[in-house]
C-alpha cells in the first residue's frame, strides 16, 4: 500500500482547510469582546426584571455551570431554572455593578473577570452592597454569547 505525493498533498490540504475552518468562523476579538460585554449587560437587566428569559443567557449544554457567591451550584438547564425561580421568588432583588471588566478571547471562547459589587434591594427599598468578583466562560451561540461557566465570589474588600 503505497502513499503518493498527490495523496499526501490532498490530505495536507484537507487538514489545513478543516483546521482553519474553526478559526475562520470564529468572531473577531473586538466582536467577541463586545458580545461578551453585552451578555453581562443583558444578565443584569434580566436579573433586575426577574425575567425567566435569563435561562436563554446560559448555554444549553448539560455541563453548563453556575456557582454563586453563596456557594450554590447549578449544573444544566433544569437546575438553573429551579435556582432562578427560587431567587426571583425572594423579596430581595440583586443586580451587579461592575467597576472593572476584563475579557480575553481565543477563537470562539471568551473568559471574563469582573470586579464590583452585588447590589441588593429589599422589599422596603433598602439597599445593601457586597464586594463581588465574577469569573466566567462564554461561547457564541448564533449572534449571542452565552454563559458556559459563571462563578461569583464574595470579595473580602473593594481593593484589587
Amino acid at each position: 500500500m503505497g502513499v503518493t505525493t498527490r495523496g499526501l498533498a490532498a490530505g495536507a490540504a484537507l487538514l489545513m482547510v478543516f483546521g482553519l475552518g474553526a478559526s475562520a468562523a470564529a468572531p473577531t476579538r473586538a466582536e467577541a469582546e463586545r458580545g461578551v460585554r453585552r451578555a453581562l449587560v443583558r444578565l443584569n437587566q434580566l436579573l433586575a426584571n426577574r425575567d425567566m428569559d435569563i435561562l436563554d443567557e446560559f448555554s444549553p449544554a448539560p455541563d453548563t455551570l453556575l456557582v454563586t457567591a453563596a456557594g450554590e451550584r447549578c449544573r444544566g438547564r433544569g437546575e438553573l431554572e429551579a435556582y432562578f425561580k427560587s431567587r426571583f421568588a425572594q423579596p430581595t432583588t440583586a443586580v451587579y455593578s461592575w467597576r472593572e471588566v476584563e475579557v480575553s478571547v481565543r477563537g470562539d471562547t471568551a473568559w471574563l473577570h469582573a470586579e464590583g459589587e452585588s447590589v441588593q434591594t429589599d422589599a422596603k427599598g433598602e439597599v445593601t452592597r457586597h464586594p463581588l468578583r465574577l469569573a466566567g466562560v462564554l461561547e457564541p451561540h448564533g449572534k449571542r454569547w452565552q454563559w458556559r461557566f459563571f462563578q461569583g465570589t464574595a470579595a473580602a474588600s473593594f481593593s484589587a
